[in-house]
């Protein structure tokens, strides 16, 4: 099997009780994995009388630790987890031993990275040149999914469209958004072999729409927000942000940080891409990237910690909830169509 992961992923490192913002306080639900969940269970003492008071399974027998949005009852004053101080790594579940990494398995591929919602993986991410490092793993691989050699060469070429460093980003992503519109009713069509000459246009020449055939930039954006705003929430403050970028837009464009607009463009492409190998939509993730990109940077004079916070609380209110994700997908669909994405990557300046 081949493994493919970003440069920075080697150097990644918990912060531990250092960190501004631990997922250990993100008030998520802790999916237990199997072995854990039974430990948990037959755990004597006050410790394992505590564990049970969190610890849920659903009518399938998935079992979480239920922490209702709050902060997880085993972080102690020194933002160090109580069960790993006592029991070490195997006193916690598997998710919480990776967390904040991802993995995804797509037959002979899998692809490892950092998620956006963690401080530590955020600076990385914005800290880094978009380069990649593949590997082979000893593990049997199963059969490739039919869509994944093509989605593959198609990512290849919508990440080179992002890194055409010679014009700006804005332009950068509506280019990017239409090759993946092309690729889309390629993947309609069942036309795959069409896409190498279409790989090739798009390397050499980007085309572009002009701005008069277009919807409104600000009233896009302001639908995007609407979007945003009626999705699960994790905390009020993301909110009261949302709601506070309705007013700066009143004021008109915003401004897009190129290199760090790029990195966070890369980030969402390379992460979510793949998810078309599944299900076969691939233009909603050119169109997420698009979105998180746009959103961090029109939010980002309106938070104190600037551009890389409002990532990383994008990426923690809607990357880590698969309700959000299935609905921000269902709105690209509907209302936040390709038009709309074109509009608001060419709202900004």
């Amino acid at each position: 099997m081949k493994e493919r992961s970003p440069s920075y992923y080697a150097a990644f490192h918990c912060l531990a009780g250092a960190c501004p913002h631990t997922c250990c306080a993100a008030g998520w639900e802790i999916p237990l994995d199997r072995e854990t969940a039974l430990r948990y269970e037959s755990l004597p003492g006050t410790l394992g009388e505590r564990l049970r008071g969190v610890l849920r399974r659903d009518a399938a027998g998935e079992a979480c630790l239920d922490l209702h949005g709050a902060v997880c009852p085993f972080l102690d004053r020194e933002g160090l987890c109580e069960l790993q101080r006592q029991w070490g790594q195997a006193g916690i579940g598997e998710i919480c031993r990776s967390h904040p990494r991802y993995s995804y398995d797509f037959g002979p591929w899998r692809e490892v990275g950092l998620c956006g919602s963690c401080p530590e993986a955020t600076r990385l991410i914005l800290a880094s040149p978009p380069r990649w490092v593949e590997r082979e793993v000893p593990e049997e691989a199963e059969t490739a999914p039919r869509l994944l050699k093509p989605l593959l060469a198609a990512r290849e070429t919508a990440l080179n469209i992002l890194t055409f460093r010679d014009i700006p980003l804005r332009q950068r992503m509506q280019g990017m958004l239409l090759f993946t519109n092309e690729v889309q009713v390629l993947l309609d069509e069942e036309q795959t072999e069409v896409l190498p000459r279409l790989r090739e246009i798009y390397e050499t020449t980007l085309p572009l729409v002009e701005p008069a055939a277009l919807p409104d930039p600000t009233e896009s954006l302001c639908l995007c927000l609407d979007t945003l705003e009626g999705l699960q929430q994790l905390w009020p403050r993301w909110g009261e942000l949302l709601e506070r970028g309705r007013e700066a837009l009143k004021k008109g464009r915003f401004s897009l940080p190129e290199e760090a607009g790029e990195r966070v463009c890369v980030y969402f492409l390379s992460r979510h891409w793949l998810r078309g190998v599944w299900d076969g939509d691939l233009l909603s993730w050119a169109q997420f990237a698009v979105l998180g990109t746009a959103v961090s940077a029109l939010l980002a004079p309106l938070e104190e910690e600037g551009f890389c916070e409002v990532f990383r609380l994008f990426c923690e209110e809607l990357e880590h909830s698969e309700e959000n994700m299935a609905a921000i997908q269902n709105a690209f669909w509907k209302d936040l169509s390709l038009a709309r994405l074109l509009a608001v990557a060419g709202g900004a300046l």
